[in-house]
């Protein structure tokens, strides 16, 4: 059973309605049109979280993966948190974030939802060692590190994470083509010697790290990727094609109805 209807439950019962999984085109070719926000009644707050689309994808890792111990690298308001929870209910999680009100906010959905999660006020890489100490039962075998968007944070966050982490621990990079950080990944993957995979069907361009999966998991992330050189042909195709704002067209036709 799919966890979407319980994470927007979770959300909308704390007066924060989710805003996600918009296309760009029908949101005046808004990069982050896709990610995730909230109402809070008065205004959009938070900043872009994983995507409905990558909450959805994130939601099938459950088939393959059975983590124990979760560490989440940038936890805002917590969307990505609980979802994950939710995922995997079984595992403790931790999430770090200097982000108070954010970190206040999960702690309070968790508590009233009992999921396993503490979230703790803090900053990558000081505050990881001992959070997961504390609050975890052993090493960490799933890691999203979705933090500071650079190059040198994500190979900081990751070097991190490797230090409590297992062997066989999954990474999970959220915006990685969005924001340009390939190069942090060419460099992580260089110094761990762990298998990658650039996820460039999905909205920011996720990654993965991983040592050894099952074959199934490995057929399941080829589902969300490209052969580079098809995909760049592809692309100039597109880049040749009139785009037109049919959304746009769609609800003027339904302008004065009902």
């Amino acid at each position: 059973m799919t966890i979407l209807p319980k994470l927007h439950e979770i959300y909308n019962s704390a007066g924060l309605r989710p805003l996600t999984g918009h296309s760009t085109q029908h949101m005046f070719d808004w990069m982050d049109a896709p990610f995730t926000r909230f109402f809070d009644g008065n205004s959009i707050v938070g900043c872009a979280g994983l995507s409905l689309f990558e909450i959805m994808f994130l939601e099938h890792l459950r088939d393959y993966l059975k983590p124990k111990n979760i560490l989440v690298i940038g936890n805002a308001h917590g969307w990505s948190t609980i979802a994950l929870a939710l995922t995997f209910p079984k595992a403790k999680i931790v999430a770090i974030d200097p982000y108070e009100l954010g970190i206040e906010l999960t702690n309070k959905l968790s508590a009233e939802n009992k999921l396993k999660i503490k979230a703790v006020v803090g900053l990558s890489p000081q505050a990881i060692k001992p959070s997961c100490a504390e609050h975890l039962d052993g090493p960490v075998d799933f890691v999203l590190i979705d933090a500071v968007h650079t190059n040198e944070a994500i190979v900081t966050d990751f070097m991190g994470c490797r230090e409590v982490a297992s062997d066989d621990c999954f990474y999970l990079f959220h915006d990685v083509v969005n924001w340009k950080m390939t190069e942090g990944m060419k460099q992580n993957q260089a110094v761990s010697g762990l298998q990658s995979r650039l996820l460039t069907r999905t909205p920011s361009g996720m990654a993965v790290l991983f040592n050894t999966i099952p074959d199934e998991l490995a057929a399941y992330l080829e589902c969300f990727s490209d052969n580079t050189q098809l995909l760049s042909a592809y692309r100039d195709l597109v880049r040749q094609t009139m785009v037109k704002d049919t959304f746009g067209e769609a609800l003027a036709s339904l302008k004065g109805a009902a």
